[in-house]
C-alpha cells in the first residue's frame, strides 16, 4: 500500500465540514471570550464535580501556553459562571520530551500545533481533553514523526493529572497506529470510562478505544510513556478494504441490548463505500452488534452521533449527523443542506425507520453538531439541539432547537439561536460544537453552551421557566334569544338581550413564582373584520374588545372573572347565523419577575395563548337552531312579443316561496340586461308584502337586489 501524506488526512479530517423564541434566553447570555486567533470555542462541556457546583469548559486547540519552546499547543480554559473570566488549565507545563540522538538530544514528540482542546469531556470531577494532531517520533534514527494524539486527563478539582496516548508505540505507521490521531472525538460511559476515536489508524480504517480512569491514572509515568495499560480495549485492524474508513470519527454511549450496560456507538463517515455508516459496538469485548447506513454518497453520514431518550419510554435512541447531505428539488441542481436521523429504539437490537431532520440553508452544515438537552421545557421529553455552524445572515451560524414528544422530535424547531458575530478572516462558526443537559443556574431546567471558535467564543443559553397557562371561556347562555331583552343599558332607557362571559385561568409549571399576573385582552365577535358592525359589546365599556390583567395564585384553585355582554338591536346588522366568536388573548406581564441575573419565565410555546368561544344568536330553526330554508322561485314576463324599434314595458313577475325554516339574510338578485332600464317595482296583491329592491352596479353588471326578510319566516310567500 501507498503510504499517504499525513497533510491530507490533517485537512480533511478537521475541516470536512468546515421562530418565534422558547425558552432559551437570547437576552441575559453569558457570553466567554479567549485569545484572539485561538480557535477559542471549538470545544465546549460543562464541568459538574459536585451538585452545588456548575462551570464551563472551553477548548482552545490554537491558544498559546507557557510551555517552553511551544507554539499554538492549544489550551482548554475553565471559566466560572456566572462571572465571564476564564483561566486555563495547566494540563501539560512541559516542553517536547527529548533523546539523545547521535550525541545529539533531539525531541521525541512534538507539541507545537498538536490542537490539544480540540476536544474536551468532563464526567463529574474528571474531565479528559486531547490533542489529536499531537506528533511522535516513532524511530528513534530517524526524524520522521506521526500523529498519534494524545489526551490529558485531570482529577481532583484539577490538582491532578496524566497523559493518556493509546496509539503512542514503537511500531507506528500508516498501516498501524502511527496516524491514529486518538482523542479526535471523545464520550464517557455512565460508569465513568473513557470512550476515544482514533480514524487515522490502519490506514484511516480507524478504530475505538476504552479505559477506566481510575487505571490511567494508577498507571501514569512521565518517564515510561509507552506503558500501556492492562485493562484498555482497542478494536483491531480490518481487511484493507476498510481502509480511509475514519471509525471513531464521532462516539457517543448508549444502552441498546437490553442488559443495563452501555454500548458505545461510533460514526465511520466514510465507510460503506462513502455512503457512510455508525456502528453499534459491544462494549465488553467491542464487537460490532449493529450498523446504520446512510443514504447518500459522501454526505459524511457519521460525521456526529449523539444519543438521547427522545420520546421518553426508557430506551435509548441514537441521532446520527450527515451535514454534506445534498436536497434535489425537481429539476434543479442538489443543495448541500445537511440532514439528521434520528433512530427510536423499539426494544433491544429494534430500531424504528430513521425520522429524518433536513436543513433548509445551502451550505449551513446543518448536523455539525448534535447535543442532548435534557427536559429544556419540563413536558416530561427531552430535547436536541442541532447546529448549522455556517448558515443564516453572513454566515454566522445557527443552532436549532427540537423539541421531544411521544413519537419523536417535533419536525419544526421550536427555537433558532443565531450567531451575533459576522464572518471576517473566516466565519465564526457558532453551533460547531454544542453541550447541554446541565443547569448552570439551577432553576431545574438545562443550559446551553454553543461554541463559535471562528470568533473565540463560547456562549451560555440559560432555560426560561415555563408557564403553562390553562384558560378557559365560559359563555352562560351560549344562545342568545335577541327577544329577551333583560339587560337595561346604564345612562339609557334601553333594554337589551344579554349574557355573560366568564373567564377562568390557573397556570403550572416548574420554578415558577407563587403569583403571575397574566395581561389579557378579550375580544367580541372577533372574525368580524375591522370597520365590520360588531354584534355584540360589553355592557360597561360599549366597546367591542377590553384589555384587562388576572392576578394568579398558585395555592389557590380556578380564577374566575365575569363580563357581561349584550346583543345589538336586530335593526344594526344583518348576520343572525354566523357565530359570534369570543377570544381571551393572553401574555404574561414581564414587570415584576426576577432580577437583573434571573431569567424570566415564559409562556408555553406549545399553547397558543388564546382560547376561543362560539355564541349564537337565537333563531326561528327548531331546536338544532340550524336553519335548512327551502326556497322556491318563478318567473315570467307579462308578454310573450316585444316589437323591435318600439319602446316596450315589460313587467316580471316573480313568485318567491318558503317551503323550509326560515332563511335568513334572504335576498332575490335580478340582471338587467343592456338593452334594458330599471324602473321600479309594483305589488299587485294588497295581501304581499312591499319588498324593499335597490339598484347597483356590481363589476359593470347591472343589477336589482331585493330583500326577502331577514328571515324570510317558514311559509312565506
Amino acid at each position: 500500500r501507498q503510504r499517504l501524506c499525513p497533510l491530507l488526512l490533517l485537512s480533511e479530517l478537521l475541516w470536512a465540514p468546515a421562530l418565534v423564541a422558547f425558552n432559551l434566553d437570547e437576552e441575559k447570555l453569558t457570553v466567554y471570550s479567549g485569545p484572539p486567533g485561538s480557535y477559542f470555542g471549538y470545544s465546549v462541556d460543562f464541568y459538574v464535580p459536585d451538585s452545588h457546583t456548575v462551570s464551563v469548559l472551553v477548548g482552545a486547540p490554537k491558544a498559546n501556553t507557557t510551555q517552553p519552546d511551544i507554539v499554538e499547543g492549544g489550551a482548554v480554559y475553565h471559566c466560572a459562571w456566572p462571572a465571564t473570566q476564564c483561566r486555563q488549565i495547566p494540563f501539560d507545563n512541559t516542553n517536547n520530551r527529548k533523546i539523545k540522538v547521535n550525541g545529539t538530544r533531539e525531541p521525541i514528540e512534538f507539541k507545537t500545533n498538536q490542537w490539544f482542546g480540540a476536544t474536551v469531556k468532563a464526567h463529574k470531577e474528571k474531565v479528559v481533553a486531547c490533542a489529536p494532531l499531537y506528533h511522535w517520533r516513532t524511530l528513534k534514527d530517524s526524524p520522521e514523526k506521526d500523529p498519534v494524539g494524545t489526551c490529558y486527563v485531570a482529577i481532583q478539582n484539577f490538582s491532578a493529572y496524566a497523559e493518556y496516548s493509546p496509539c503512542r508505540n514503537s511500531n507506528a505507521d500508516p498501516e498501524g497506529q502511527g496516524f491514529c490521531q486518538a482523542g479526535f472525538s471523545l464520550d464517557f460511559y455512565k460508569n465513568g470510562d473513557l470512550i476515544v476515536g482514533g480514524p487515522g489508524s490502519f490506514y484511516w480504517q480507524g478504530q475505538v478505544i476504552t479505559a477506566s480512569i481510575a487505571d490511567i491514572i494508577a498507571n501514569y509515568s512521565f518517564k515510561d510513556i509507552l506503558r500501556k495499560l492492562t485493562r484498555e480495549k482497542q478494536t483491531g485492524v480490518a481487511p484493507p478494504s476498510y481502509d480511509d474508513n475514519y471509525m471513531g470519527y464521532s462516539v457517543a454511549a448508549g444502552e441498546f441490548t437490553g442488559d443495563s450496560e452501555q454500548e458505545l456507538v461510533a460514526g465511520v463517515p466514510r465507510g460503506a463505500q462513502n455512503f457512510g455508516y455508525v456502528s453499534i459496538i459491544n462494549s465488553s469485548d467491542l464487537t460490532f452488534i449493529q450498523n446504520f447506513t446512510g443514504e447518500q454518497m459522501a454526505s459524511y453520514f457519521g460525521y456526529t452521533v449523539a444519543v438521547s431518550d427522545v420520546n421518553n419510554d426508557g430506551l435509548d435512541d441514537i441521532l446520527v449527523g450527515a451535514p454534506l447531505f445534498m436536497e434535489r428539488e425537481f429539476e434543479s441542481k442538489p443543495k448541500e443542506v445537511g440532514q439528521v436521523y434520528l433512530y427510536l429504539q423499539e426494544s433491544a437490537f429494534l430500531f424504528q425507520d430513521a425520522q429524518i431532520l433536513t436543513g433548509t440553508e445551502v451550505f449551513g452544515r446543518f448536523g455539525s453538531a448534535i447535543a442532548h438537552l435534557g427536559d429544556l421545557n419540563q413536558d416530561g421529553y427531552n430535547d436536541i439541539a442541532i447546529g448549522a455552524p455556517f448558515a443564516g445572515e453572513d454566515r454566522r451560524g445557527k443552532v436549532l432547537i427540537y423539541n421531544g414528544y411521544s413519537n419523536g422530535l417535533n419536525t419544526n424547531p421550536s427555537q433558532v439561536l443565531s450567531g451575533a458575530w459576522a464572518s471576517q478572516s473566516m466565519p465564526s462558526g457558532f453551533g460547531f460544537t454544542l453541550r447541554g443537559d446541565s443547569d448552570v443556574d439551577k432553576n431545574d431546567y438545562p443550559d446551553l453552551i454553543v461554541g463559535a471558535f471562528g470568533a473565540g467564543k463560547a456562549v451560555v443559553y440559560r432555560a426560561r421557566p415555563v408557564v403553562t397557562v390553562n384558560a378557559q371561556l365560559i359563555l352562560n347562555p351560549m344562545i342568545v334569544n335577541p327577544d329577551n331583552k333583560t339587560c337595561q343599558l346604564t345612562g339609557f332607557q334601553l333594554l337589551v338581550a344579554c349574557f355573560t362571559v366568564r373567564v377562568c385561568a390557573d397556570f403550572e409549571g416548574q420554578s415558577i413564582s407563587d403569583e403571575i399576573v397574566l395581561k389579557t385582552e378579550l375580544q367580541l365577535d372577533s372574525l368580524k373584520q375591522k370597520g365590520a358592525v360588531k354584534r355584540t359589546l360589553f355592557f360597561d365599556y360599549h366597546q367591542s374588545h377590553h384589555y384587562f390583567s388576572i392576578a394568579l395564585e398558585r395555592q389557590k384553585q380556578l380564577h374566575c372573572q365575569d363580563f357581561l355582554v349584550y346583543l345589538r338591536d336586530e335593526t344594526e346588522f344583518r348576520d343572525k347565523l354566523s357565530p359570534i366568536n369570543i377570544n381571551l388573548n393572553y401574555s404574561l406581564d414581564e414587570s415584576n419577575f426576577g432580577d437583573s441575573l434571573t431569567v424570566k419565565p415564559i409562556l408555553n410555546y406549545y399553547q397558543k395563548g388564546s382560547v376561543t368561544e362560539q355564541a349564537y344568536i337565537l333563531v326561528d330553526c327548531g331546536e338544532d337552531n340550524l336553519c335548512i330554508p327551502d326556497l322556491q322561485l318563478s318567473a315570467m314576463p307579462d308578454k310573450d312579443q316585444l316589437i323591435i324599434g318600439e319602446e316596450n314595458c315589460v313587467m316580471l313577475i316573480i313568485n318567491l316561496r318558503n317551503d323550509g325554516e326560515g332563511a335568513y339574510e334572504a335576498e332575490l338578485h335580478i340582471k338587467i340586461p343592456p338593452e334594458a332600464d330599471y324602473t321600479g317595482v309594483e305589488r299587485n296583491n294588497k295581501a304581499l308584502r312591499v319588498l324593499s329592491c335597490d339598484y347597483k352596479m356590481e363589476n359593470e353588471t347591472r343589477m336589482v337586489v331585493c330583500d326577502l326578510g331577514n328571515p324570510m319566516v317558514a311559509g312565506a310567500n
